[in-house]
C-alpha cells in the first residue's frame, strides 16, 4: 500500500502540467543543477565557503522542514534536506565560477550570492523553497534512473558510490534509492555478482516522463549550450575556429564588403564572441574616426576574451555589452548597421532578426552570415567513419545526428522577409570544413560546439567520459589511415542583407 501511495504521488508530481515551466524558470533564474556537463576541471571551494554553504543549506532545510507538501506520507529528514540544499548551492556556486574566465575559486561571497539567488527564486514561486526540491527531484532523479536504463543493471554499491552517474553529489543516494525502491521504480535482486539494481517498467515510465519534462523545458538543450561555453573557455577558440574552417575569414570579409562601413558610423555586432570580426578583422577601424562598434555577447567567457583583446590593443571605440540577441538593451533606430556572423542559429531567429531591425536606423542595413543549413559533417568521408558510434547512438535514441549546426534551408530568408526589410538579398557562400587537424576538429565539433551534446547529455556521466575518450582514440587511428582529400568537404553557408525602410 505504501509503495502504491508513493508511486501515485510521484506520478502526480512528474505529470504536473506546470513542471516543465518550473524547471525552465529555475535554470533561467540561476537555480542551476548542471555541473556534470562541464569540462576537464572543476573550481576549488575554499574552506570558508564550505562552512557558509553548510550553514545556508541548514537554514533552507529548516525552513522547508518535513512538511508533507513534498512527499506526503514519506516526509524527508532534516539531514536529507540539508544535503539536498548543499548540493544545489554547491552546483550554483560552481556554475557561477565556471562561467567567469578570470575566476578559479568558489569563495564565501560566491556562496552568499547563490543563497540570495535561491531565496529570490523561491520567493517568486507558489511552492516557495519546495519548488527547488521538486526541480531537484526531476533533474537528479533523471540522472539516477537514466544510469539504470543505460547500464540495465548496476551493483547496489556502485550505484550508491555515484561513480557511474553523478559522483559530484553522493550524500543523497542512499535516501533516494530507498525512495525509488518503495515507489517500485527500482527492483533489487541478489545475483552471483551481489546485490543488483534494475529499472522496473514503472520506473521506465517515470524516467520517460522526466525526459519529456527536461526536453520541453529546454533544460537538456540549455545544459548542452553550457558545455559549449565551458569548453571554449579553456581552448584557443580563434585558432581552432580558423583551423577547422580555413576560409572562414575570407567568407566573412566578402560578406562584410558588400555593405562597406564609413567613418562615424554606429555599428552593432551580435554574438561578437572573442572578437574575430570586431577586432581581428578590424571592423572597429572601419568606423574611425568618430564611429563606434557595439559588440553584444551573452557568454561571460567570450566577453572576457574580447575585453582582453581590446585592452591589449588599446581599442577605445568598442563597447562590449552582455545581452541576448532576442532582447537587445538599446533604443529603436540606434545603429547605422547591424550584423550577426555565425550566431543566429543559436538564437530564436525570428525574435533576433526583429530586434536587429528594431535597433537599426531607417535606411540602415541588417546582415547575417550563417554556416551551411543543416550541415552534416558525415559528408567528410573520414568523419563519417570516425563518428559512426555517435551516429548509431543518436539513431538508437531517435535523435538527429547533429543539433544547432545551422538553420533549415530557407529559414534565414523567411526570418528576414517577414520583417519590414527591403531589398533583401541572400546568396550561398562556400565554406570548407576540414578534419585534417583531427584534434582541433574534435575539440570544436564534438566537445565544444554543442552540435552533439543533445546525444551526449543522455549518457550517464562515466559512460560519457569513456565514450569521448574512445572517440578521440578512434580519431587518431582513422586519421593516420586517411588521405587528405577525405578529410575535408566544401559546404555552402548563407549570407543575407536587408535594408530598413526610410519611412
Amino acid at each position: 500500500m505504501m509503495a502504491r501511495s508513493l508511486y501515485s504521488i510521484g506520478w502526480q508530481i512528474v505529470t504536473d502540467p506546470d513542471l516543465s515551466d518550473l524547471v525552465r524558470r529555475a535554470y533561467t533564474n540561476g537555480v542551476v543543477m548542471d555541473t556534470w556537463m562541464h569540462g576537464g576541471w572543476q573550481a576549488e571551494i575554499t574552506s570558508a565557503a564550505e562552512i557558509r554553504l553548510t550553514e545556508l543549506a541548514a537554514g533552507f532545510a529548516s525552513e522547508v522542514g518535513t512538511e508533507e507538501t513534498i512527499w506526503p506520507v514519506y516526509p524527508l529528514s532534516d539531514q536529507y534536506l540539508s544535503h539536498l540544499f548543499q548540493a544545489v548551492l554547491r552546483s550554483m556556486a560552481l556554475f557561477e565560477v565556471h562561467t567567469q574566465s578570470d575566476v578559479k575559486l568558489v569563495t564565501e561571497r560566491t556562496v552568499e550570492q547563490a543563497g540570495v539567488t535561491l531565496q529570490q527564486f523561491a520567493a517568486g514561486e507558489t511552492w516557495g523553497l519546495h519548488a527547488v526540491v521538486r526541480v531537484f527531484h526531476v533533474i537528479w532523479s533523471f540522472e539516477d534512473l537514466n544510469a539504470l536504463r543505460y547500464f540495465r543493471r548496476l551493483g547496489r554499491d556502485e550505484f550508491l558510490s555515484g561513480v557511474s552517474h553523478r559522483p559530484w553529489v553522493k550524500d543523497l543516494l542512499a535516501d533516494q534509492l530507498s525512495l525509488y525502491l518503495r515507489m517500485g521504480l527500482v527492483k533489487e535482486s541478489l545475483t552471483g555478482k551481489g546485490d543488483m539494481l534494475r529499472l522496473t517498467p514503472r520506473g521506465r515510465s517515470v524516467f520517460e516522463e522526466m525526459e519529456r519534462i527536461l526536453e520541453e523545458s529546454g533544460e537538456l538543450a540549455w545544459r548542452a549550450n553550457q558545455q559549449r561555453w565551458d569548453i571554449f573557455r579553456d581552448m584557443d577558440y580563434d585558432t581552432v575556429f580558423r583551423v577547422v574552417g580555413p576560409d572562414s575569414d575570407q567568407a566573412t570579409r566578402t560578406f562584410l564588403d558588400l555593405r562597406p562601413l564609413k567613418p562615424g558610423m554606429q555599428v552593432l555586432e551580435l554574438g561578437a564572441g572573442t572578437g574575430r570580426v570586431t577586432v581581428d578583422m578590424e571592423l572597429y577601424k572601419e568606423v574611425l574616426p568618430g564611429g563606434v562598434v557595439v559588440a553584444v555577447e551573452p557568454s561571460p567567457t567570450m566577453e572576457a576574451h574580447l575585453q582582453d583583446k581590446c585592452t591589449k590593443e588599446d581599442i577605445t571605440n568598442v563597447q562590449i555589452v552582455r545581452a541576448y540577441a532576442e532582447h537587445l538593451p538599446f533604443e529603436d533606430s540606434q545603429f547605422d548597421q547591424t550584423v550577426a556572423v555565425a550566431v543566429l542559429h543559436f538564437t530564436e531567429v525570428d525574435e533576433a532578426v526583429q530586434e536587429m531591425v528594431r535597433v537599426t536606423k531607417p535606411g540602415g542595413w541588417v546582415g547575417a552570415l550563417l554556416p551551411p543549413p543543416d550541415v552534416d559533417v558525415r559528408e567528410i568521408p573520414m568523419v563519417a567513419l570516425w563518428l559512426r558510434p555517435l551516429s548509431e547512438l543518436a539513431e538508437e535514441w531517435g535523435l538527429p545526428f547533429g543539433d544547432r549546426n545551422g538553420l533549415p534551408p530557407g529559414r534565414l530568408e523567411e526570418a528576414f522577409r517577414q520583417t519590414s526589410l527591403q531589398d533583401v538579398k541572400i546568396w550561398p557562400v562556400p565554406v570548407t570544413i576540414t578534419a585534417e587537424d583531427h584534434h582541433a576538429f574534435f575539440t570544436f565539433f564534438v566537445k565544444g560546439a554543442a552540435v552533439f551534446q543533445h546525444t551526449l547529455a543522455r549518457l550517464p556521466y562515466r559512460e560519457r567520459v569513456n565514450f569521448l575518450q574512445h572517440l578521440e582514440q578512434r580519431g587518431e587511428q582513422i586519421a593516420a589511415q586517411t588521405r587528405p582529400d577525405e578529410k575535408r568537404h566544401v559546404y555552402y553557408g548563407e549570407a543575407i542583407w536587408g535594408r530598413v525602410p526610410l519611412n
